[in-house]
């Protein structure tokens, strides 16, 4: 049996000259630094677990007018509803 046209193909060195590169080792602890460095920055903001396995609430603060608003508005629109009765 001949060999498949396509298996030349597969051989032809500029199809491996074009294919994606593997990060060499250094990249990849660079990028495993760049990580552990904005973990850091989040924890120290408290966005992110303490270490101790109980996260941070640092994001209720940002939410905690939103949560106001709806409450408010919630019990506005049930006070409305009773008096309209």
């Amino acid at each position: 049996s001949e060999p498949s046209p396509d298996f030349d193909k597969l051989l032809d060195p500029s199809l491996m000259a074009d294919a994606p590169k593997e990060a060499s080792a250094q990249e990849r602890i660079a990028k495993a630094s760049r990580i552990a460095q904005g973990n850091e920055r989040l924890k120290r903001q408290g966005e992110i677990s303490d270490g101790v396995g109980k996260p941070k609430f640092g994001r209720t603060r940002k939410n905690a007018p939103w949560i106001a608003i709806g409450i408010v508005t919630g019990i506005t629109i049930v006070l409305l509803a009773l008096v309209a009765r």
